[in-house]
Formats: structure tokens, sequence, C-alpha cells
């Protein structure tokens, strides 16, 4: 097994951001992050499935700036992860004309495939 990666998603940026990428192997750790936007609330949500090995949805905001860290799964099979960002930047006067939630996306790319069981 080579060395597990953390890999930190910051939703608040246009478009969310990766660090150190969006390419994550098995057993790595996935966190995603409100960044500075310390008003702001969001809810992360993977439509078609997740590779984590807790499916979300994730909520942000108020004390929770950041998830805790999410694993991906041994099984996860190998292929993009898409996930939907409803976000909230915070400003009641937008949000009273109905363009409170910024809609975002972006996805986890697993790029092994998943480690064999060992044969016995």
């Amino acid at each position: 097994m080579g060395i597990m990666a953390n890999i930190t998603i910051d939703v608040s940026t246009t478009p969310v951001s990766y660090s150190p990428s969006p390419d994550v192997k098995h057993g790595d750790t996935v966190v995603f992050t409100l960044g500075t936007a310390l008003n702001a609330t969001a809810t992360v949500s993977f439509p078609h499935g997740t590779c984590l090995t807790t499916s979300g949805p994730y909520t942000l905001g108020g004390a929770t700036m950041a998830t805790t860290p999410l694993t991906v799964a041994l099984t996860a099979a190998r292929g993009v992860y898409s996930f939907d960002v409803d976000f909230n930047n915070g400003q009641e006067s937008q949000a009273r004309r109905g363009h409170e939630w910024d809609r975002k996306n972006g996805g986890i790319d697993v790029t092994g495939d998943p480690p064999q069981e060992a044969r016995r």
C-alpha cells in the first residue's frame, strides 16, 4: 500500500478547489471545507453514488467549517464521482431576491482499481 493522502476540497471557491488535486486512491481521506467563507453554509451531496465510506450529504456552516476526514472506500470502482454543492454565501439581501443558493459541482477521481482480496 502506498502513502495515504489527505485531499482538501474548498467549496467556497468558484470553481471548487482541490488541494493537492481531485485524484484520490483507496484509503485516502477527503475533507470538504468552507475555507474562508465564515458566514456561509453549504450542503455537499453525491447524486450518482459516492466513493466515500460515509454517503452524505454533508452540511457545512456555523460551527462545522469542515467535515471530518472522509475515507475513500476500499471497494470504490475507478472513475470520477461527481458531487453537487449548494452554497449559500450568507447574504440575506440576495436571499430575498431568490438568488440565495449557488449551485456548484465537482468530482473526485478514484485513480486506482480496488485492492484485490487476498486469495487463500
